[in-house]
């Protein structure tokens, strides 16, 4: 297997390129100025794009590795998918829709896209993120809980065994 090089400035010209497309197709149809919002491809792990918003910053990010290797499929699919969504923040906003309710939905139809939440690629080669496991115990088995769920049991969040339903106890390591 192996290692997936991410999209160079070339290809990542065309992605920006494509994303301010579909936000002037958006423009066009909904009779409204939409800006044109940052472009970045710092998106690691299993996920193709996302749209974000973080202190009224916009920014839509992409995954170099997944765009490498799927890059015609991701311009089809991911570049409108992102886009939609920052169409129906500024229309609707995100807090008075689902992610991929219907206001998305209407989005991306008349982008002429499929409405397909995510898409199923083979991810052999794409560098993810790799979390630490810490070993929990119960009566009857051992869990191997990841960096995430270790650091909430350390705040008083408890988990308990699906089988015997005991509160999982943190192995000394």
């Amino acid at each position: 297997m192996s290692v997936i090089v991410p999209i160079q400035s070339e290809q990542q010209e065309r992605v920006i390129s494509a994303t301010e497309a579909y936000i002037f197709q958006a423009s066009a149809a909904l009779e409204f100025s939409f800006e044109l919002i940052p472009v970045v491809f710092n998106l690691k792990g299993k996920v193709a794009g996302m749209y974000k918003v973080k202190q009224a910053q916009r920014v839509i990010r992409y995954n170099p590795y997944i765009f490498a290797k799927y890059f015609i499929e991701n311009l089809k699919t991911t570049v409108p998918h992102e886009v939609a969504h920052y169409v129906v923040d500024i229309i609707y906003g995100l807090r008075n829709t689902l992610p991929h309710g219907k206001e998305w939905r209407n989005v991306m139809a008349m982008f002429n896209v499929d409405s397909s939440v995510t898409c199923s690629f083979e991810m052999d080669g794409i560098p993810t993120k790799q979390y630490k496991r810490y070993s929990y115990f119960c009566s009857c088995r051992t869990y191997e809980l990841t960096k995430i769920r270790h650091n909430r049991a350390l705040k008083g969040v408890c988990y308990n065994c699906r089988k015997c339903k005991q509160i999982l106890i943190a192995k000394n390591d």
